[in-house]
């Protein structure tokens, strides 16, 4: 469903056969199709070519191989943006995924604030927004209670997911009992060790000119 966020609704191409073969080429490729997608469709706002299919698959191409435009859109949204002429749609140089925070507001913060910018598979938060954790357990999409504190909890899960080569799909299947025996360890103490990840990742960002001005959303 990304894909066809990128390359559906962003481009303006309702064809889900010509979303597929724009994630066949990226595939072959070996390209992201949500930057690519969303790269892409920053182009079409500049030249108003939205829906302009057989132009999509060129780029793909162009971008693939670097040749010609695809040269400039290779580098991404973010450093391509003021020659093409549009906003940068990017937090930290990242595209955006189809989670939107204009009504997932848990989600919008986590875009706002991750390490890696607009990455909703950072703490996954929109699980905890949408039915895929059980209705007595899940937020509604809109507002902030509670949420900040609940998004700390899961950047540091999902760090500790990433060094531990767990699954971020496993979702609630992971209980703390599981981490328990998966690790061999207290969770809470498995948990401290995924807020220190997140916590040298923030100061390698530092290192590199990014702030808390940076914590935000276009």
């Amino acid at each position: 469903f990304e894909t066809m966020m990128a390359f559906g609704s962003n481009c303006a191409v309702d064809d889900i056969v010509e979303v597929m073969k724009s994630n066949d080429l990226c595939d072959r490729l070996g390209m992201d199709t949500i930057s690519c997608g969303d790269t892409i469709a920053a182009y079409l706002m500049a030249e108003d070519e939205f829906g302009n299919v057989d132009l999509i698959h060129e780029l793909v191409e162009q971008i693939g191989y670097r040749e010609g435009i695809g040269d400039l859109l290779a580098e991404g949204t973010h450093r391509a943006h003021e020659e093409l002429g549009v906003h940068d749609w990017t937090v930290k140089g990242m595209d955006f995924p189809a989670h939107d925070g204009r009504h997932l507001h848990g989600q919008g913060l986590s875009f706002a604030t991750a390490n890696r910018g607009a990455d909703h598979m950072y703490a996954v938060f929109y699980s905890q927004e949408y039915p895929l954790v059980g209705k007595d357990d899940a937020y509604p999409p809109e507002g902030f209670e509670g949420k900040p504190k609940r998004l700390i909890e899961k950047e540091n899960q999902m760090a500790l997911n990433d060094s531990g080569i767990v699954c971020k799909f496993s979702r609630d299947f992971m209980t703390p009992e599981r981490y328990e025996m998966l690790f061999g360890a207290d969770f809470e103490d498995l948990l401290a060790v995924g807020d220190r990840i997140v916590t040298l990742e923030r100061h390698f960002n530092n290192q590199r000119g990014f702030d808390r001005g940076d914590d935000t959303l276009p």
